[in-house]
């Protein structure tokens, strides 16, 4: 194979990661390779290179020029199941997607093959602070213009022959930000359609941290096919084996928390579920042919591989590898101390933002992940609207910036709306998290700094 690295990292995905403009860089204003000096507090959105990972990528050449595909693919998946099991190995078997929103498509699917002809329930919590493109997915739509074949899709059209989707989407807070409740409303949907295929999907972690009380799965074991969303993967591993064990499917990625490059989706199947399907008629999953390959669903379910083209997406597994490695390494790490770190990291920072009136922190911070702070930006007495945090946010991660040690540029989470209004987020990953971790001390300059630089350009951009 004659493609550089950079050609087959941003390969096999959507538009997001194309690379374009004089800068050559994609629309997050990122360049994977360029990782240099740069201080990553925005896992939350996409990740550029690392050394480790920039190594891995190196070393995973060698395989893609050896070419023997299927077993890469079998040996990412031995590796996940073997990070992530409990007392036995395989509780579950993983589909691959591009990205996470992909992932929306597979339960869609699923529930095709199970109820063929009849229309689906998707029940979607926080859909405003779930991956872009997810919402068009759980509505059976192509979210992006192109796919992991590089091939065009008609980008906001419904999957011709996909089955009907009746959804209800529950919003993530409410207009004064507090996170919402959602148990009810999901309580009156089920009821209200109980006997029907329906889908309940889930956030563990959204763009802000939130986190649904699971608790409402244990309320219906049976008659909804639950999904829970940890695209974020901010979750330790006990919660991974609990959902498992009840039959929940788990939507994770590599590029968020565990700082891959941009993107590499899965869902995590228990066993239970591929076991029903493996005998049934899988032609309804032909109609996703434009999103999936056969190799992004495991052996156990032939009828669906067949339904499916045969191509080999070597940039997701590139992608998939830096991540698995990374994994790998933070997991080596107990989590008391790592979770002990990121929840300090948090107080401290928190604690500076609260300091200022030109930051507010959102509400029930106590309700989401520790590695991810989200605040309101006021000036001149009011709050910045998403359209003006863009602007900031552009500024922030493509001008240098002074006094980060090590490190002249930055990057953060991109602006979150909520009703009208709208946040943004600093955010930790794996790697920048045991990195901090190896010094021996805890030392928090850097974010201080940033947070400064912030107050400093805001006043700058909005008087």
């Amino acid at each position: 194979m004659s493609q550089s690295l950079i050609d087959i990292l941003t390969s096999g995905c959507d538009e997001r990661i194309f690379l374009t403009g004089t800068e050559n860089r994609n629309k997050y204003h990122l360049q994977p390779l360029m990782y240099e000096g740069l201080m990553q507090r925005g896992s939350c959105t996409c990740s550029p290179m690392n050394k480790d990972g920039h190594e891995v990528a190196e070393a995973f050449m060698e395989e893609i020029q050896v070419g023997n595909y299927q077993e890469v693919v079998a040996e990412q998946t031995r590796s996940l199941q073997n990070l992530l099991k409990q007392d036995y190995l395989d509780q579950f078997q993983v589909m691959y997607g591009p990205s996470g929103s992909d992932a929306m498509y597979i339960p869609l699917m699923f529930q095709a093959i199970s109820h063929p002809g009849e229309s689906i329930v998707n029940i979607v919590t926080s859909p405003e602070e779930l991956g872009s493109g997810s919402k068009a997915a759980a509505e059976g739509k192509y979210y992006a213009g192109w796919n992991q074949m590089g091939e065009t899709i008609p980008l906001g059209e419904t999957i011709k022959g996909a089955p009907e989707v009746i959804n209800h989407f529950i919003a993530a807070r409410d207009k004064e930000g507090n996170v919402a409740d959602h148990k009810k409303a999901i309580r009156k949907i089920i009821k209200d359609n109980l006997g029907k295929p329906i889908i309940g999907n889930l956030v563990f972690g959204s763009k802000s941290g939130i986190m649904d009380d699971l608790n409402i799965i244990d309320e219906f074991p049976d008659g909804v096919m639950w999904v829970v969303d940890m695209c974020q993967f901010r979750a330790d591993r006990q919660l991974i084996h609990e959902l498992i064990t009840k039959g929940v499917m788990l939507m994770v990625t590599g590029s968020k928390f565990f700082q891959a490059p941009p993107f590499c989706g899965a869902l995590l199947v228990p066993k239970t579920i591929t076991s029903a399907l493996s005998s049934l008629d899988a032609s309804p999953a032909a109609v996703f042919g434009k999103l999936f390959t056969k190799y992004d669903f495991p052996h156990s379910l032939t009828g669906i591989r067949e339904q499916l083209p045969d191509f080999q997406n070597w940039g997701l597994r590139m992608r998939w590898q830096i991540a698995i490695k990374e994994m790998e390494a933070y997991m080596a790490i107990p989590a008391s101390a790592t979770n002990a770190w990121i929840r300090r990291w948090n107080r401290v920072v928190a604690g500076r933002l609260a300091m200022s009136d030109t930051f507010e922190l959102m509400p029930d911070m106590e309700l989401s992940n520790d590695s991810i702070i989200s605040f309101i930006i006021k000036a001149n007495g009011r709050e910045l609207l998403k359209d003006e945090l863009k602007v900031l946010f552009d500024q922030m991660v493509t001008e240098e910036h002074e006094g980060l040690g090590d490190h002249h540029k930055v990057f953060m989470g991109q602006p979150v709306t909520y009703g009208k209004s709208a946040f943004i987020r600093l955010a930790l990953g794996s790697y920048s998290v045991r990195k901090q971790m190896e010094k021996g001390k805890f030392d928090l300059r850097n974010d201080l700094r940033l947070v400064d630089i912030i107050e400093e350009k805001v006043l700058t951009l909005f008087g």
